[in-house]
C-alpha cells in the first residue's frame, strides 16, 4: 500500500493540478475497525494531507488501481492522533439505486457521528456560543423516517448542513476538522443510472458536497475510486474546475522488493531465494495485490508455480486468446485472420 514516487498531472477542464507523492517504510497500525493493517509509512504524504485537512475545506479525489492503498492512506491520516473527526461512507457496503437506500446509507453514518460530537462539544463550549449553533438543535427524528421520498433526502442534507460547524468554529480550539471520506465513490453512479429521479438525487448529493466544502467551508470531502474515468465523470457532472486530484500508483522496484521480502514472505512463511522476486516483478509488475497473490499461490503449489498456473497470468492469457481467436455462436472458435 504505497504511493508510487511520481508526479501525476491531471486535467480538470480549465486547470491542471500536479501532485507529487513519495515513498516510505512499513509500519503497523490499528484502524477504527480494530483490524490490523499493513501500511507503508509515507511521512511526506502524511504531512501534506495533514496540512491540507487542517486548512480550508476542499473537494478531493484520490484515484488509483485496486489495492494500491488509497483508502488505507486516507484512513491513516484522518484517524491518526485524533487530529480530525472523520465520517466514512463506503459505497461497497451501501446501496445507492433508490432514494430510501441513499437516505439509509447517509443516516447510518451521520446519526452516531452527531450524537457523539454533540455530547463532547457540550462539555467544552461556552453556553453563549452553544445557543447560537444549530448543531445542538439537530432533530434526530430526521434519521428515522418510516416513509422516504426524494424530498426526505433533500431535507436530510439541509439539516446536516445546518448542523455542521463552519471552518471558523472548528478551526478554533473547540473542535477538530470534519472530513467525509466516500470510498469507491464511482458506485454513486448507480443512483444516476437508476431513474430520472435518481439522476436528480445524485446531482443534489454532489452539489451538497460542493456546497459544504468550497462554499460553506463546513467539512472536507475525499472521494476515492479505482475507476480511471471517475475524475472525468464527476467534473463533467458538476461543471467545476476546483476538484483536487491525487493518484496512488504501484510500488517502485525498490519498495516492491522490500514489501516482498519483509512483509509478504514472512506472512506466508515462505523463505526462498531472491531470484523468485526478480522473476515475479519482471513478469507480473510491482502491484502489491499481485505480489501477495503470487507468493500465496507459490506456497500452495509447493514452490512449483509456473506462468500458466498463476491465476493472474492465466486470466490475462485467456482474455488475449479469446480476443485473437473469438468463439462463434456455435461454440467453435473462429479461424484467426
Amino acid at each position: 500500500m504505497l504511493v508510487f514516487g511520481l508526479t501525476k498531472r491531471l486535467s480538470t477542464d480549465s486547470s491542471c493540478i500536479s501532485n507529487a507523492l513519495r515513498t516510505g517504510r512499513i509500519v503497523r497500525y490499528m484502524t477504527q475497525d480494530i483490524h490490523e493493517k499493513i501500511f507503508f509509512n509515507r511521512k511526506w504524504e502524511l504531512d501534506k494531507f495533514n496540512n491540507a485537512f487542517s486548512s480550508y475545506p476542499e473537494l478531493r479525489v484520490v484515484l488509483g488501481p485496486p489495492s494500491t492503498g488509497k483508502t488505507t492512506l486516507i484512513r491513516e491520516v484522518v484517524t491518526n492522533k485524533d487530529n480530525f473527526k472523520p465520517l466514512f461512507l463506503d459505497c461497497r457496503s451501501g446501496q445507492f439505486d433508490f432514494s430510501k437506500n441513499l437516505y439509509d446509507s447517509i443516516s447510518m453514518q451521520f446519526k452516531p457521528f452527531f450524537k457523539k460530537r454533540i455530547k463532547s462539544l457540550k462539555n467544552i463550549m461556552p453556553e453563549d456560543l452553544k445557543a447560537k449553533l444549530p448543531f445542538f438543535k439537530l432533530n434526530f427524528k430526521i434519521f428515522d423516517k418510516s416513509e422516504i421520498t426524494p424530498s426526505s433526502v433533500s431535507e436530510l442534507l439541509v439539516e446536516i448542513t445546518r448542523a455542521f460547524l463552519k471552518w471558523n468554529i472548528w478551526h478554533s480550539n473547540y473542535a477538530s476538522p470534519h472530513i467525509l471520506v466516500v470510498d469507491e465513490a464511482n458506485l454513486l453512479s448507480q443512483l444516476g443510472d437508476s431513474s430520472k429521479e435518481g439522476a436528480i438525487l445524485l446531482k443534489t448529493f454532489l452539489n451538497w458536497l460542493v456546497l459544504n466544502t468550497k462554499q460553506e467551508n463546513r467539512f472536507h470531502a475525499v472521494l476515492t475510486s479505482s475507476d480511471s474515468f471517475f475524475l472525468n465523470w464527476i467534473t463533467n457532472l458538476l461543471h467545476i474546475p476546483h476538484i483536487i486530484p491525487y493518484v496512488v500508483g504501484d510500488l517502485n522496484k525498490e519498495d516492491a522488493e522490500e514489501y516482498f521480502e519483509k512483509h509478504v514472505l514472512p506472512q506466508y512463511g515462505v523463505f526462498t531465494e531472491p531470484s523468485i522476486y526478480t522473476y515475479c516483478s519482471s513478469h507480473d509488475g510491482t502491484r502489491m495485490l499481485i505480489i501477495d497473490r503470487y507468493v500465496k499461490e507459490y506456497k500452495n503449489n509447493e514452490g512449483k508455480l509456473t506462468d500458466r498456473k498463476f491465476s493472474v497470468f492465466e486470466l490475462e492469457y485467456d482474455k488475449l486468446c479469446s480476443g485473437l481467436v473469438p468463439v462463434r455462436s456455435s461454440g467453435k472458435p473462429c479461424k484467426p485472420l
